[in-house]
């Protein structure tokens, strides 16, 4: 077994699970890699594999990895980061990061899909396939540009990783009189977020960012210019949202309609006071949802529910289709006291 890893060929570990490669790279120096196989002829494919890869990289003169660590790529990568997207984003993609470095290899030459993919199956075991999909692509986000941008890397070796399936789609919503009883429980600084985003499906970063310049309430709308998807929203107000944003102190036109509401602490709450009211499985985001369930019991067209919502394909409202119109019924009377 020893003799095996001194030359081309495939071996098995005794303090690892796996098969592993011994090769030579384009370097010159002999490596040792773990490979994404069960069986001696899948690792000895893989290992054909990455010999016939090798030489190419000499014959086109592919210069060697840089040897930047993980730890200053991500930190290149958040600096890049920093410019392109949204401060909210950055924040939650500094928090992210935090946790991912750790469980990474020291170089980031050293990121493989054999790496990722058993990063995938320790993370299964404490966070939901959703936050697993989000860190991967942020992994493979920054080994990309590693690559194309940087020169860092002459490829990204963990591309083509299968990530874990996403269950259906969550169509939790709020009945009238559990958002009634949540609104009327709630302290007031939590109170028009919590409506807001169930008269509009404004996204929690939409509300936030929302500014009183945004805010056009005799024409009844509002214009969003902070959306996930980088594109200006303008968005209808019922009678409803346009009772609640009425009810708020106005400020100057720079200010926001919402001061003082720190996103994650409004979103530990919300979940917080749902529980207390024996809401199950509710978040501050289900208020969201509940605003387009509501729409489609009434009758709205899914492609009309999917423009309000800021969705970028049809597939997203999808599943609000099975819901009727014959669900609401004095919504508008049961809610209305509340403001």
């Amino acid at each position: 077994m020893a003799r095996a890893k001194q030359r081309d060929g495939v071996f098995q570990r005794k303090d690892r699970s796996g098969w592993w490669a011994s090769y030579i790279g384009r370097d010159g120096i002999r490596r040792k890699e773990k490979l994404v196989a069960h069986t001696r002829p899948q690792a000895m494919a893989e290992l054909h594999l990455i010999k016939a890869r090798v030489q190419k990289e000499r014959q086109l003169g592919i210069k060697p990895d840089d040897g930047i660590s993980t730890k200053e790529l991500m930190a290149k990568y958040l600096r890049y980061q920093r410019t392109h997207v949204r401060a909210s984003t950055y924040s939650r993609l500094e928090g992210m990061l935090e946790s991912v470095i750790d469980r990474l290899p020291r170089t980031a030459k050293d990121i493989k899909r054999a790496t990722i993919t058993e990063y995938i199956a320790q993370r299964a075991e404490e966070v939901a396939p959703g936050t697993i999909r989000k860190e991967v692509a942020v992994i493979q986000h920054a080994l990309n540009l590693a690559v194309t941008e940087w020169e860092l890397l002459s490829e990204n070796r963990a591309a083509g990783v299968k990530l874990p399936k996403l269950p259906e789609g969550r169509t939790r919503y709020l009945t009238p009189t559990e958002l009634k009883a949540a609104l009327e429980a709630a302290p007031q600084w939590m109170r028009a977020p919590i409506a807001l985003a169930a008269f509009t499906g404004m996204r929690r970063g939409e509300l936030l960012s929302l500014r009183w310049l945004d805010v056009d309430l005799p024409g009844r709308r509002v214009y969003l210019r902070e959306t996930k998807n980088g594109r200006m929203r303008v968005l209808a107000l019922n009678d409803l949202a346009a009772q609640v944003i009425a009810s708020l102190p106005q400020g100057a036109p720079a200010d926001p309609v919402l001061p003082d509401v720190d996103g994650q602490k409004l979103s530990v709450y919300t979940k917080r006071l749902f529980a207390s009211l024996g809401i199950q499985n509710a978040s501050f985001h289900t208020c969201r949802h509940t605003h387009a369930s509501w729409l489609a019991m009434e009758g709205v067209q899914l492609r009309t529910i999917g423009e309000a919502l800021g969705h970028l394909t049809p597939r997203m409202t999808v599943r609000y289709a099975h819901l009727s119109p014959e669900y609401m019924g004095e919504r508008g009377e049961q809610i209305r006291p509340c403001f």
